[in-house]
């Protein structure tokens, strides 16, 4: 019995330490995520760029958990390999499908600067779909050698766009959708209200299309050395055997990924293939101070949602209007790229990003927008009053208009289920405006439209004076109307092109800093602190959970842990002892 007591009491504390020391070892490896071995001296960088990539970094904690890359990490990383005599080149595996066109863009600039300081590129394409992205193409075509697996094939490369509309299934079912849309080309709410395109959905979807499709085939022709003709032929044939694509010259080598990748490291002596997230880029402290402040997802308002375990992105106008003034508020930042990667959104949640904008501008800072992938809407209007807007030639942006309403849903309750929903209010009429027990009334659509009516007018307001142009002007290229950052560009939405290197040296020098100034770039807001996370999340004070990690890392010393093993010899060899003199 005594004996059973003693091994049920060992499993109780084993489970107990089992738990407690698993949390700390947990909670040690969140600290110290960043301790990576150090780079070897020769290398070559193997970046998988098949993952789905965000615009920036998340300001989760726990973000490094997750699978996906940040586009404006990836393109530091490669400019810090650029300079790095250590790196000899990069090996990448491509994307095939999922790639954004600006985000394409963007690396296809930081690869071809990485190249232009003497290093090498070479990239593998393992197309196993039934389509090939062409942004993914394009990004690494420009390459040293561009290798594509035999058995994958050159499939079928362009655009399409899918849009299901829904507009007869909602009567079918007893359900309508009533929106107000300011003007003929905002077409966000098309999909619940029509049953397919109008003729002006039609036409802003085909003039978008056709304008990053065009910049892509010159971009194509380039970089592979060929005609923009014949770029598009071969395009337009596709899909097409791994070997005629390397007689119409779209690719270099036929091989599996191992063989790019000893290809790779041939190339350079006595290298070593390093991940590259594994890759210590070198820092560099020193020079004035850049501060970039990331707006990432939907324009929202409200407080902020603390998920550590969500990797959605949303622009938090609390959160980025107070990014915005802090950095206007530090004395170090000389000038401000404020990166948009933006669908849009709330109107009152874009008013107050806009308005921190404006403060910082006030305080003498000069504000540099530099465009993602999208900044359409909402994310055109937080961007109207800055100094200059940067975009890539594929960013879509513009959609300067207005829509809103509601989804009537009462009905099909009552059809399918027999419910009967009453309604009582007080105050005043119009505070059932929103229900979705039925339409809106005379005098509920006529207020509503009112401030569709009032909200556009403001937007055509601020883009007109933002932008430097009439009132009339701004309603010609507005209208809900989307645009190519190239559109954008010829129509003076937008001042110059390229991607987020070009918005730091625009913000360089509009504070008149020297072109070749040492720089270092501030990024608000900061991370959150894992230890404030884990307050909520359990309950603790963030400093006992930093004493835990302490301790944890206290106890991964191996002094501690030669130390403890002889404590356990030791107390092994006493239990031994006292057992060779126990009378059961």
């Amino acid at each position: 019995m005594k004996q059973f007591l003693i091994t049920v009491a060992g499993v109780i504390v084993g489970s107990f330490l089992f738990v407690f020391l698993g949390f700390l070892f947990l909670v040690g490896s969140l600290a110290s995520l960043g301790s990576k071995p150090a780079n070897p001296s020769q290398m070559v960088l193997a970046l998988d760029l098949r993952q789905e990539m965000s615009d920036q970094r998340s300001p989760n904690p726990f973000a490094a958990f997750g699978s996906s890359n940040a586009l404006l990490d990836t393109l530091a990383k490669i400019d810090a390999a650029r300079t790095d005599n250590s790196v000899k080149g990069i090996y990448i595996r491509a994307n095939t499908g999922g790639l954004q066109a600006a985000q394409a863009e963007e690396l296809r600039a930081a690869l071809a600067a990485f190249r232009a300081s003497g290093k090498f590129v070479i990239a593998h394409l393992q197309a196993d779909g039934v389509r090939m992205g062409m942004p993914g193409y394009m990004s690494i075509a420009d390459s040293d050698e561009v290798w594509l697996q035999e058995t994958s094939e050159f499939q079928p490369m362009g655009l399409s766009a899918e849009v299901t509309f829904f507009g007869e299934t909602l009567q079918r079912y007893h359900m309508q959708a009533q929106f107000e849309q300011r003007e003929d080309y905002k077409n966000a709410p098309n999909s619940i209200t029509q049953r397919g395109f109008t003729p002006a959905h039609r036409e802003s979807m085909l003039s978008l299309m056709n304008g990053i499709y065009d910049n892509m085939v010159a971009n194509i022709a380039a970089d592979r050395g060929i005609t923009p003709q014949a770029a598009r032929a071969a395009i337009e044939q596709t899909p097409f055997t791994a070997q005629r694509a390397r007689e119409l010259n779209l690719i270099d080598q036929i091989g599996r990924p191992e063989e790019a990748a000893r290809a790779a490291l041939a190339r350079a002596e006595n290298a070593e293939m390093v991940e590259f997230a594994d890759y210590q880029a070198p820092t560099h402290t020193g020079g004035r101070v850049i501060a970039v402040v990331q707006g990432e997802g939907a324009i929202v308002s409200g407080p902020e949602e603390h998920d550590i375990f969500s990797d959605e992105s949303a622009m938090n106008s609390d959160r980025v209007a107070e990014a915005l003034l802090d950095a206007s508020d530090d004395e170090d930042v000389a000038a401000i790229v404020f990166r948009v990667s933006s669908p849009g959104g709330s109107v009152v949640a874009s008013d107050q990003i806009l308005a921190a904008l404006r403060t910082a501008q006030e305080r003498g800072k000069k504000v540099v927008v530099s465009m993602g992938d999208v900044a359409a809407s909402g994310g055109y209007y937080v961007s109207a009053f800055a100094d200059e807007i940067v975009a890539s030639p594929s960013t879509i942006t513009g959609s300067i208009g207005v829509f809103g309403g509601k989804l009537i849903i009462g009905p099909a309750f009552d059809y399918y289920l027999s419910t009967n929903t009453e309604t009582i209010t007080v105050g005043s009429p119009m505070v059932e405006m929103f229900t979705t027990e039925r339409g809106f009334n005379q005098a509920e659509r006529a207020a509503f439209a009112g401030f569709i009516d009032r909200a556009y007018q403001q937007f055509l307001g601020l883009v007109a004076e933002g932008r430097g142009m009439t009132r009339e002007q701004a309603r010609a290229v507005a209208q809900g109307r989307v645009w190519t950052g190239q559109q954008a560009l010829e129509r003076g939405l937008v001042d110059h092109l390229g991607g987020f290197s070009v918005a730091v040296a625009r913000a360089r020098a509009l504070a008149g800093i020297e072109e070749d100034a040492r720089v270092q770039l501030r990024y608000y807001p900061a991370a959150e602190n894992p230890f404030k996370a884990f307050e909520r999340m359990f309950g603790a004070s963030s400093e006992s959970v930093e004493a835990l990690v302490r301790i944890n890392a206290a106890l991964q010393d191996p002094r501690m842990q030669r130390a403890m093993a002889a404590m356990r010899e030791e107390d092994t060899n006493a239990r031994a002892e006292a057992d060779a003199f126990t009378i059961e």
